[in-house]
């Protein structure tokens, strides 16, 4: 029986995923010229949601670590190199209660 708190922390990553994709749509009809953020917020927000929907969700160990890296770095760099703006504040929002509600699961032995 799958732990409740997963399922919450799987559901929260989905929509991170989703917010990353839609993120990257945006940007393209905000005609941004800049085609590696286009290419990178689509490229993880896919991630997010093939790693969510799999590994995630099964409860993997390595799917957390794996989606701490990828969900944290975008909006930390952007955050250094643009400075503060509403779209990395808002990834950082939407990331962390889909990592801190699992740890249970993923970290506490089975017994």
């Amino acid at each position: 029986m799958k732990s409740k708190l997963l399922t919450a922390g799987w559901i929260f990553m989905l929509i991170a995923g989703i917010q990353r994709t839609v993120s990257g749509f945006m940007l393209i009809s905000m005609s941004e010229k800049d085609v590696d953020s286009i290419f990178l917020f689509i490229l993880l927000g896919v991630m997010f949601i093939f790693i969510t929907l799999g590994s995630f969700r099964k409860g993997e160990k390595w799917s957390w670590w794996c989606l701490l890296v990828l969900g944290f770095a975008p909006p930390v760099y952007c955050l250094i190199a643009h400075g503060v703006s509403a779209w990395p504040i808002v990834g950082i929002a939407f990331l962390l209660p889909g990592l801190i509600i699992p740890i249970k699961p993923f970290f506490c032995k089975k017994g």
